[in-house]
């Protein structure tokens, strides 16, 4: 595995050692999100790449003939940052009965970042991988005519298929900044239903992208599974293919009913038990060595696909 890309628990060991448990909230309830590849951004809130178009190689020739040009064409490719996080408000009465707002938030904090850990899950999983794998049609068809469940084959790359994040934005020891707007006093709140209330409030924030410049070789699918369709092993070893898989850097990411209907048929003869790239005690599932992972967060079946 590239030594440039890090999981969120090695960015909170380096970086937000004051409060690393905060990563294991977020991904608590988001297992998929839990083995993400990140990488530092090249430019703090942005990341520069450079995007290979033509690459024009060595050849063989003959001992005195001339030797052919190397040349190698490609684009520049800037990736914004966004932030991860929101902010949560309290009226005073209500702060006051629980012990302050101080008190208030901290009880809370561990289910507003398991939240916040279950809506980035879903949101790389449907608008980044499926979304990518779909635009450059590394789609296969299990059969089903109405809603179905998906397998999807991601496979982490540093330059085209990663995780960004803001190496600066660290400095409170913390994975994602907390602060007090108003200085933590009393003021007006805004969110619907307290509008105009007086109360209390705390932000959390946390500047993270993604990058995925090359889909075709990293991220795959296969759709339209059901209860009476399921994909052949041969699909499922096409699907990896096209991701070029390596062991450690490539997952199968599925919900609990896409891997009873998508992999367990096979699962006597084609699916073993492999350690987790992060902690050697923790064993995963595997297909010719891919890790699969499932997650709740994506349980649901999604509409019919249409595979062209």
């Amino acid at each position: 595995m590239s030594t440039g890309m890090v999981t969120l628990h090695e960015i909170a060991v380096k970086h937000a050692r004051k409060q690393k448990g905060m990563v294991d909230s977020l991904t608590e309830e988001a297992p998929i999100l839990n083995h993400v590849k990140w990488k530092a951004a090249s430019h703090g809130l942005w990341n520069v790449a450079e995007r290979l178009t033509d690459i024009e190689g060595p050849a063989f020739v003959a001992p005195d003939a001339p030797l052919p040009q190397l040349s190698v064409s490609s684009d520049l490719v800037t990736t914004d940052l966004h932030v991860m996080g929101g902010t949560m408000e309290v009226p005073t009465q209500r702060a006051r009965k629980f012990g302050g707002p101080l008190k208030y938030f901290a009880e809370k904090q561990n289910y507003i970042l398991k939240k916040a850990g279950m809506d980035t899950e879903r949101q790389l999983v449907f608008q980044n991988w499926l979304k990518g794998a779909l635009a450059v049609k590394n789609v296969h068809d299990a059969g089903g005519t109405g809603g179905g469940f998906f397998l999807l084959a991601v496979r982490f790359d540093e330059l085209s298929n990663v995780g960004l994040f803001d190496p600066d934005q660290f400095d409170s020891g913390r994975l994602l900044t907390i602060e007090f707007p108003y200085g933590g006093d009393e003021h007006y709140l805004h969110s619907p239903g307290y509008e105009g209330v007086l109360g209390y409030s705390v932000t959390y924030r946390g500047n993270f992208g993604y990058q995925l410049l090359d889909a075709a070789r990293t991220v795959a699918a296969i759709v339209n599974i059901d209860e009476s369709h399921r994909p052949t092993p041969d699909m499922i070893d096409d699907m990896l293919a096209q991701v070029r898989s390596k062991p450690g850097t490539t997952f199968i990411f599925t919900s609990p009913r896409g891997k009873i209907h998508g992999i367990n048929p096979f699962k006597a003869e084609r699916v073993r038990l492999t350690s987790g790239d992060k902690d050697a005690g923790a064993l995963l599932e595997s297909w010719a060595g891919i890790s699969i992972v499932e997650s709740h967060n994506i349980a649901e079946k999604q509409p019919h696909i249409k595979v062209k």
